[in-house]
């Protein structure tokens, strides 16, 4: 399981452990682990290599472990159909030439 956003506000996780680097890539790892019982369960991509960034992703940099963790559906605003990406309201499109202009690098930070 995977999302492109976490939020550690009222969260039951929080990061652990110092980062690390794996074997395949230079992808900056850090592990993330639940409050209450301590096991890790999963990791962000605090800052992915150039290699990675370049290859074909879901763009996702918080990764859990299957094992560890459980999904739910979530609602839309009436609380009763569920949120699926096809589905989302469109959002306003920016004017902001600054914002336009962000570059992949400085969007990642």
């Amino acid at each position: 399981m995977s999302t492109n956003i976490c939020s550690f506000k009222d969260s039951a996780v929080d990061f652990t452990g110092r980062c690390y680097f794996t074997k395949i890539c230079k992808c900056k790892l850090k592990d993330i682990a639940c409050l209450k019982c301590g096991n890790i369960v999963g990791y962000h991509v605090i800052v992915p290599c150039s290699s990675c960034l370049l290859s074909c992703n879901n763009g996702h940099f918080w990764m859990f472990h299957s094992q560890a963790v459980y999904d739910i559906n979530r609602l839309d605003s009436t609380g009763v159909n569920v949120l699926l990406w096809g589905n989302l309201p469109e959002i306003e499109e920016s004017t902001d030439e600054d914002v336009l202009n962000i570059s992949a690098e400085e969007c990642i930070r």
